[in-house]
């Protein structure tokens, strides 16, 4: 059964891959329609979805050298980095603020539970800094997980349509902006688009979730306090 499942995944998302590859739109992407797939799927046949994530361990464990491998485009595009390092830090920064800001005021709007509100501020970091972020202010890790997903996907979805909209076609400022916005599954699509979006993706990844692991549990202190 556990072989079963391994080869179910590795045939839902290639599969996706496949049938999309031939359309030329921004909803055309394998890892949404998986998940859709999968969703599907739980609920209407008696699969588990315990069984099927502890199947799937191996797929979680390569995670860690695959994020170790983000580190090649960085050194390719180490001169580039060095040359931007100003412009990278300034723009994270802000990306980091406006992120956390955007979180809290989206979350106020909607509910006036204190803990739905510190699970919503670290929505724009990779899933495990988010959900220690979410463990350490009091929030809900799961929900922040949740939601992290969510925001990667729209970003992934839509983001190189939004950077054209606003006909930003810079390499370097596409790839920042979608590791600040869309974190790791943001970042994927980065180094789908190029070599140098994803170097600046991958690094801009980095900072943002430093900078939000520093940053989150004043904002809770602040939105307690309030």
């Amino acid at each position: 059964m556990i072989y079963s499942y391994l080869l179910a995944t590795v045939i839902v998302f290639l599969g996706c891959k496949w049938l999309l590859a031939s359309f030329n739109h921004p909803l055309a992407n394998p890892l949404l329609w998986s998940i859709v797939t999968f969703i599907t799927l739980f609920s209407v046949t008696p699969l588990d979805y315990q069984d099927y994530a502890q199947a799937n361990t191996l797929f979680i464990a390569l995670l860690e050298p695959a994020v170790v491998a983000l580190a090649i485009p960085l050194f390719l595009q180490l001169q580039q980095i060095k040359a931007q390092k100003f412009a990278i830090f300034l723009s994270c920064s802000v990306g980091v603020f406006m992120a956390l800001i955007s979180g809290t005021a989206t979350a106020w709007l909607m509910t006036n539970d204190l803990q739905l509100l510190l699970s919503l501020l670290p929505k724009s970091v990779t899933s495990p800094i988010a959900m220690a972020i979410a463990n350490q202010v009091g929030g809900i890790a799961s929900l922040s997980a949740a939601v992290v997903i969510f925001v990667g996907l729209v970003g992934a979805v839509f983001g190189f349509q939004i950077l054209k909209l606003f006909n930003i076609t810079n390499k370097q400022a596409q790839g920042v902006a979608m590791g600040c916005s869309a974190h790791a599954i943001g970042t994927a699509k980065a180094i789908e688009a190029g070599q140098t979006q994803g170097a600046f993706s991958s690094l801009a990844l980095v900072i943002c979730g430093v900078m939000t692991a520093i940053l989150a549990p004043l904002f809770a202190w602040f939105i307690a306090f309030l």
